[in-house]
């Protein structure tokens, strides 16, 4: 009977922290709506200013429209090359770098596709630049997962608040590219981990039900007693919950942590089964 009681608080409690979770996330997907118009609208300038860089004249052969394309593809190019012209260092590169870099590598090979081989800037020049804008920022938001920035840049020679290009290096150019690149996409990384944390956590609209509860509570509560393998494997055996649902949620309320592969208690999760100032069996 008392560990019914101690069950059914938890439950509570859990229901409790989803509600909260529910109103946080109420609140930031309003703030994310009504901040990404701004954020894109940051974007296109920094586009644009990266244009003024690109000497059009080189390419008015093609006429002002697709000259113009070309100029942005061209910005894209130089931008995302710059990436590799300072590269990280050595012990700042991730093992998912490499990845990320080829999802915006293969984003990028799909918006020279839209500008070269179709129509659509000529005969619906509004969906062109809409999904031209969406590639974009999905490109450079992946280039933001591997992006690290400078200690320092030069930016050419400066005569009090003016900046002139020195024409006897690159490296302004290339340092002026880098850091463009770290304003794009550290915008484009906000705006895709913003509706990748809404669209991610599209359990928290509905909230847990009982049952998900229950093995949510039976779950922490293995973690602590190190019979984690036993609870997940009576849950499977059951099979009308989710194992990867539930840790999934968990893990989004912090309770949980998952290190080298393993399932932990977070300390938030030891605080929430009262085991604070406690040592838990197995955790370190």
């Amino acid at each position: 009977m008392e560990q019914h009681a101690i069950n059914r608080a938890l439950r509570t409690k859990l229901r409790d922290l989803c509600a909260s979770a529910q109103h946080d996330a109420a609140i930031f997907t309003v703030l994310t709506v009504l901040l990404t118009p701004l954020a894109v609208a940051a974007i296109i300038l920094i586009l644009l200013f990266a244009l003024a860089f690109v000497d059009l004249p080189v390419i008015d052969h093609l006429g002002y429209r697709l000259s113009f394309i070309t100029g942005a593809n061209l910005c894209l190019a130089f931008m995302a090359a710059s990436y590799f012209l300072r590269p990280k260092e050595q012990y700042q590169r991730q093992e998912s770098d490499n990845n990320w870099l080829l999802v915006a590598f293969g984003l990028f090979c799909a918006i020279l596709a839209l500008s070269y081989a179709t129509q659509l800037a000529q005969t619906h020049p509004g969906w062109f630049w809409t999904l031209y804008l969406l590639l974009a920022i999905a490109m450079l938001g992946c280039i933001g997962h591997a992006y690290e920035p400078k200690d320092d840049y030069y930016l050419g020679w400066t005569s009090g608040p003016l900046l002139m290009d020195d024409p006897f290096t690159i490296q302004d150019d290339i340092d002026r590219a880098h850091l463009t690149l770290g304003f794009a996409v550290s915008l484009s990384h906000l705006i895709l981990e913003s509706y990748g944390a809404i669209f991610g956590s599209r359990w928290l609209w509905h909230g847990l039900q009982e049952e998900e509860l229950t093995a949510s509570v039976a779950l922490l509560q293995g973690l602590a007693a190190r019979d984690v393998t036993g609870v997940m494997s009576r849950m499977r055996t059951a099979g009308k919950v989710s194992v990867v649902d539930t840790v999934r949620a968990l893990a989004k309320l912090e309770l949980v942590v998952i290190d080298k592969g393993h399932l932990k208690l977070s300390l938030k999760g030891r605080e929430f089964l009262g085991l604070k100032g406690m040592a838990v069996t197995g955790q370190p």
